[in-house]
């Protein structure tokens, strides 16, 4: 059985971000359980997405998303590892392209020219980062605990788990995104235009680039 090694101090950090995310998220779900119940069924119930479009401001909501952008973050870093392939510029690039695409959503506004449907655009987007957190959260947690113990076949029955999870998430969050543009009375071309710049493109290279 091949097995994958890595230094104890790097294991040791990775369970902290773990550790204080979670801790982070206990508190959200202590003091605002109602909020944390409509992240988690925000795209699949109207009312609970409206719920979380009005308190996208909320600090509880701040909190989640930054945890959960950690837990991306640990989740790629473990990726690369795994892969040989470590590259701290990868990781800076991940949190810079979240980063640009929160501020470039304000700015479609210009494009769109609804306020309605940037604050559905951007309350999705807030919710699917909160959501893929959660998703890797397990994957990470057992690479990590059993990091001395998983042979290379299970790692890569991890990691193609995880991303056929993402792919049927983002796949769903886009035919939910085409529907609420076209309720909008939105351009078809003004759709086509934000979808393939900043839904499809975005998670084309991110995906193809870790799966090579």
């Amino acid at each position: 059985m091949f097995l994958l090694e890595r230094i104890l101090n790097e294991q040791l950090f990775l369970l902290i971000i773990i550790a204080i995310s979670t801790i982070l998220i206990s508190y959200c779900v202590k003091n605002r359980p109602l909020l944390l119940k409509s992240i988690a069924l925000a795209h699949l119930k109207k009312t609970e997405f409206r719920f979380v479009s009005n308190n996208t401001q909320d600090q509880i909501v701040t909190i989640l998303f930054w945890t959960s952008v950690a837990l991306q973050i640990t989740s790629v870093f473990l990726f690369l590892d795994e892969k040989n392939n470590f590259n701290i510029f990868v990781i800076v690039l991940f949190f810079a392209f979240i980063i640009v695409k929160r501020a470039t959503i304000f700015i479609s506004e210009i494009i769109f020219q609804t306020k309605t449907l940037l604050e559905t655009y951007y309350t999705s987007f807030v919710v699917m980062v909160i959501h893929l957190g959660w998703l890797s959260l397990p994957f990470s947690i057992y690479k990590i605990i059993y990091h001395n113990l998983i042979s290379l076949q299970m790692i890569k029955t991890l990691n193609m788990g995880l991303f056929s999870i993402v792919s049927l998430y983002l796949l769903i969050r886009l035919v939910i995104l085409i529907n609420t543009a076209k309720n909008e009375a939105v351009s078809f071309l003004h759709i086509i235009f934000y979808l393939c710049t900043l839904e499809i493109l975005p998670a084309v290279l991110i995906l193809s680039y870790l799966i090579s």
